[in-house]
């Protein structure tokens, strides 16, 4: 490699244009190459980690059935800095009637509901062209398949994005004979329509069964509580879809194979909750007893089988006893504070997305306290846990309790630490959320 690099002599400009084209993790291995690519790289200030998504800023939520846009919750120095991560009027303006519910987030990516892409930390923006039927619905209305989306970046591999329409167990069966009660779900091959940033346009892509869990059937998925499954995580170059009976579906976007798997082993059906950190796949189950109980799995791949790992099982009646009766006129606002969206930004605030010179917009969680049995209240009644999220380089998980207050659960050192006061009504949806700086990400071919 040194060699060619030697024999091209291109100049340092030229070389600078070409070596800027490739994704940071391949740009961190060139600078090996030579020690003339090393100082190009390094004069022309090219790998620019400072511009990835390595810290948390806060957590984007909705509140279910408002049409408000979304609300971000966040210490104040990342809310001022950022505030167009809260700020969708230039989405708005751009698209008008389209929807802000955000339907998913990916290092720094944020997915709407009609398929508009937007980086809120550049104020960057895009209308992906409308996909092509659903595959699976010959003879049969569109609006009976339900899809999750799922958007898929990773900015260390590749500047490119793409977003995936994953179909849900059809809602109805009378107007088709391709499915019946007994059919397998999903089926095998399953297809899947894929938007790629890099071609600009959708493809149908069949992804294969392999392995040997058997996948349930469509009866199993419409008689599940959980009617419409919820999350859908991106790791390492595979999606992880939670389905209606609450097992796992991975799609492997290399191989175009899927597996399913199953949940962990519980006595009873909790609240599910998939999301990622930095160890990989986790999932949260909370039980809605008189303990108020929390388990956190990891999902590990051994011999090529996939299990999970319990990470964590305690009991957050502690939790609950310290903050369920917190008033919210008792001026403990917390360290975080609510952003509602374009109506609450200032003229002082609009257009800072300049990329921070140093990373301290993170909120130091070492600071957290360990609850002990002595903390319980004698009486807890009313209170409740609802699941935010995972953070997604620390074992932390945020949770709303009592409809009151968000707290951060360090669940490796069992630490809790208040983050503020919520006073909304009801939580629709939630996302970590960790911004990206890249301002090429828009740029079509």
């Amino acid at each position: 490699m040194a060699q060619v690099a030697a024999q091209l002599q291109l100049p340092d400009h030229i070389l600078a244009c070409v070596l800027r084209r490739l994704a940071p993790r391949s740009l961190a291995a060139s600078r090996c190459v030579c020690k003339t690519w090393r100082a190009v790289i390094d004069d022309s200030r090219l790998l620019r980690t400072d511009l990835l998504p390595h810290s948390l800023h806060g957590i984007f939520f909705m509140e279910k059935l408002d049409p408000s846009p979304p609300k971000f919750i966040a210490n104040p120095m990342t809310t001022r800095r950022i505030a167009a991560a809260a700020d969708f009027d230039y989405v708005h303006a751009e698209y008008d009637g389209h929807h802000l519910n955000i339907k998913d987030h990916c290092n720094g990516l944020l997915l709407l509901w009609d398929l508009v892409v937007v980086d809120p930390a550049t104020r960057r923006c895009a209308c992906l062209p409308p996909p092509p039927p659903p595959p699976l619905c010959a003879g049969m209305e569109v609006f009976e398949f339900y899809d999750h989306v799922c958007l898929s970046f990773d900015p260390t591999v590749s500047r490119h994005y793409q977003v995936l329409l994953l179909h849900n167990v059809p809602l109805v069966l009378e107007n088709t004979t391709m499915f019946t009660k007994e059919s397998e779900w999903p089926p095998s091959p399953y297809p899947v329509r894929v938007f790629s940033s890099e071609t600009w346009r959708w493809e149908e892509r069949l992804f294969v069964r392999r392995g040997s869990e058997p996948p349930g059937t469509i009866a199993d998925m419409q008689s599940s509580r959980n009617l419409r499954g919820g999350y859908v995580v991106y790791w390492k170059g595979s999606v992880y879809m939670h389905c209606q009976n609450d097992s796992i579906m991975r799609l492997t976007l290399s191989d175009g194979a899927y597996e399913v798997i199953k949940p962990p082993k519980t006595d009873t059906r909790p609240s599910l909750c998939l999301g990622k950190s930095m160890e990989g796949v986790y999932c949260a189950l909370i039980y809605n007893n008189m303990e108020h109980q929390l388990q956190v799995w990891l999902l590990t791949e051994l011999s090529g089988t996939m299990e999970w790992t319990l990470k964590i099982d305690a009991s957050l009646v502690p939790v609950v006893a310290k903050f369920s009766w917190v008033s919210f006129d008792d001026g403990n606002k917390g360290p975080w504070i609510l952003h509602k969206g374009w109506c609450d930004v200032g003229a002082e605030d609009v257009g800072a997305e300049e990329a921070p010179t140093e990373d301290n917009s993170e909120w130091d969680f070492g600071n957290g306290i360990i609850l002990e049995k002595e903390d319980i209240a004698e009486d807890v009644e009313g209170g409740g846990i609802d699941f935010l999220g995972f953070h997604p380089y620390k074992d932390i998980v945020f949770l709303w309790v009592s409809e009151a207050r968000v707290v951060a659960y360090d669940f490796s050192s069992s630490k809790v630490q208040d983050l503020g006061q919520l006073r909304v009504q009801s939580i629709g949806g939630s996302f970590p959320y960790t911004p990206c700086w890249l301002e090429e990400l828009f740029e079509k071919n």
